[in-house]
């Protein structure tokens, strides 16, 4: 990478600096030599939301044998372990998501990236370059453009009125949520997901006893893994089958015994196939129907973590209540939480209230500078469904005018916009690598 006074210049650059971004940075020196430019506000390269955590309670929800961030090597995590600390470590175990951070980290170190601590808040483009402008007034061009956002704050789940609003927390992840509440503090979790789970254990290593209370449409917390059930046969769900065939090919494989979360597991190399397949009323109609019943079944909790919520749901002290909220308001140093039950609307009071229905894949409403201004610009737009961004199934952004970039890709929870699994690593270093293969193939760098 060269720089003059004006604008610096880059082969490649990355706009984030959180899993996805060092994967396909790592790809790009393992496979080709480039050392690309990773634009990234933060200090540290690879830790992102989702493993910058210091609570080490917070483990991964796959184990370790499908952690790998190289795709040409799926042992790479669990020898890095063996060799940086735990020399015991097992493939079929769940190692903290901290320790992931620092793996991540040492990819980056790899990959030595031009790593530019700065956001990106403006693109432009000609028949030569992609342009970025930096929030520290510095300029970058470059012939490719990866947009490896990771994941954004919540959407917002009611109207917080003002003298509430030091009541409510709407980031999970914030440091001030934590510090703010009492050890005896009642608190309410907004969803029942993987979210609500950081919390419970967040709150819980740092002395937490009051009770907690979870609120979400069913009320269903994630199902955990090694339910002791034996690994399945993918049911007869192939790409083409239809949302009803393909519910009743899984009810009826349930009914010869499979558990549910076995199947899940076992269509996981053919979902995106099967999804790309339908239509956009067969997508709806899965999203409104089956997504969250799916979702428990293939986010699952690892054992330890599983271990730790149903001993507080059997202590009393963490409660589901089945609902939807729908207000908030404050009563004194006290949150009143109204939510829709199915006996009719019921209050709810706690010291404090925390968003944990995880990240918005919203683009249009997320606060991002660069993506209001490509949005803005046409230069990018939502997936059909309004989240995610539209792109190609490999990876090319796609204009507001159906035209597909020649300088613009992305991957991880963008791609969301028209896949159904891009936010694990078991996708997102796939995606990494041949994101990488594609780049070179189009700049004609051949490999190392």
């Amino acid at each position: 990478m060269t720089a003059d006074k004006a604008e610096m210049q880059a082969e490649i650059a990355i706009v984030g600096g959180g899993a996805s971004g060092v994967c396909v940075a790592h790809a790009l020196a393992r496979r080709y030599g480039i050392r690309a430019a990773i634009i990234e506000p933060s200090g540290q390269l690879g830790r992102g939301l989702a493993y910058g955590t210091l609570c080490m309670r917070h483990l991964l929800n796959v184990n370790s044998a499908g952690m790998s961030a190289v795709a040409d090597d799926p042992d790479h995590f669990v020898k890095w372990l063996q060799n940086n600390g735990d020399p015991q470590a097992r493939p079929e175990g769940f190692a903290p998501r901290h320790v992931y951070g620092r793996y991540l980290s040492s990819l980056a170190a790899e990959a030595e990236p031009v790593h530019l601590r700065a956001a990106a808040i403006a693109w432009d483009h000609d028949g030569n370059a992609a342009r970025l402008e930096l929030s520290d007034g510095r300029r970058v061009a470059a012939r490719q453009v990866v947009l490896a956002l990771g994941n954004f704050d919540p959407a917002p789940v009611v109207r917080v009125p003002d003298d509430a609003a030091r009541l409510y927390h709407h980031n999970a992840w914030d440091d001030a949520f934590y510090a703010d509440v009492r050890p005896e503090d009642p608190v309410i979790l907004v969803g029942t997901g993987l979210t609500a789970v950081d919390v419970v254990l967040r709150l819980r290593d740092n002395g937490h006893r009051g009770v907690l209370t979870g609120i979400s449409r069913h009320g269903w917390w994630p199902a955990r893994h090694g339910d002791g059930a034996k690994p399945s046969a993918a049911p007869d769900i192939e790409p083409g089958t239809s949302p009803r065939a393909a519910l009743r090919a899984l009810h009826k494989a349930v009914l010869a015994g499979a558990s549910p979360c076995a199947l899940v597991s076992a269509l996981r190399s053919r979902t995106n196939a099967i999804w790309l397949s339908w239509d956009e009323v067969q997508h709806r109609q899965f999203r409104r129907h089956l997504q969250r019943r799916w979702d428990i079944m293939r986010h699952r909790m690892a054992p330890d973590v599983a271990d730790a919520i149903e001993a507080d749901q059997a202590s009393g002290r963490l409660v589901t209540q089945p609902g939807h909220v729908v207000g908030l308001e404050a009563d004194d140093d006290m949150a009143v939480v109204t939510a829709r039950t199915v006996d009719g609307e019921a209050k709810f009071r706690a010291a404090r209230v925390v968003n944990c229905t995880g990240p918005s894949l919203n683009y249009a409403k997320a606060g991002s500078r660069l993506l209001q201004t490509m949005l803005n610009q046409g230069a990018i737009a939502p997936g059909p469904l309004g989240g995610g961004l539209n792109a190609t199934p490999e990876g090319w952004l796609i204009a507001r005018d159906g035209t597909v970039a020649t300088r613009l890709a992305t991957l991880g929870p963008a791609r969301l916009g028209v896949l159904f699994e891009s936010i694990a690593m078991p996708e997102i270093h796939v995606q990494a690598a041949a994101l990488a293969d594609r780049i070179a193939e189009k700049l004609r760098i051949t490999g190392t």
